[in-house]
């Protein structure tokens, strides 16, 4: 498991949210987040910080400056490779489990199994800033316009599964 899968496992599970948007290898000032889940309906903007390198996680000190921009922020792993006794609040952790899973071929009844990625919040992340005040509208408008091209594409995304009758 790569920290590809991982981004992929996150943004295929956002809870089939009309009102998340999920913006992958986000940079804010000189700041780079691996994914950023917009919340239109809260004005929550969440972070999540892949880690598949513990020497990476040791090294990482940047997480307080995350909170310029960001509601919360959670550190996601593969299951067990980062203990919760490791992270400092108000971070929070989640692990992606490797599970197998079996499927049945049409009327035949042949078996065939699959790898899939779940996720499994270990630690819930605080916020670190309330959103009722005038400092985080103006962060949250901020971020909003410097991901506007971005983010219209991803509500066209849904626009069009609306349309096709996939949601």
């Amino acid at each position: 498991m790569n920290s590809k899968d991982i981004l992929k496992c996150l943004m295929e599970k956002s809870y089939l949210n009309y009102h998340n948007i999920n913006i992958p290898e986000f940079t804010y000032s000189d700041l780079r987040i691996d994914l950023i889940k917009i919340d239109l309906r809260h004005r929550w903007i969440r972070g999540y910080e892949i880690k598949v390198n513990k020497g990476d996680f040791n090294r990482d000190d940047k997480w307080t400056l995350y909170s310029k921009f960001l509601s919360s922020l959670t550190i996601v792993c593969p299951a067990g490779f980062i203990q919760k006794e490791e992270i400092r609040k108000p971070i929070g952790l989640i692990w992606i489990e490797e599970r197998e899973k079996i499927e049945y071929v049409d009327w035949t009844y042949e078996k065939y199994s699959k790898k899939i990625l779940i996720p499994k919040i270990v630690l819930k992340p605080k916020n670190f800033q309330t959103r009722k005040s005038l400092a985080w509208l103006w962060t949250y408008v901020s971020v909003l316009e410097v991901e506007f091209p971005r983010i219209i594409i991803e509500l066209n995304k849904y626009k069009n599964k609306e349309i096709l009758g996939i949601v």
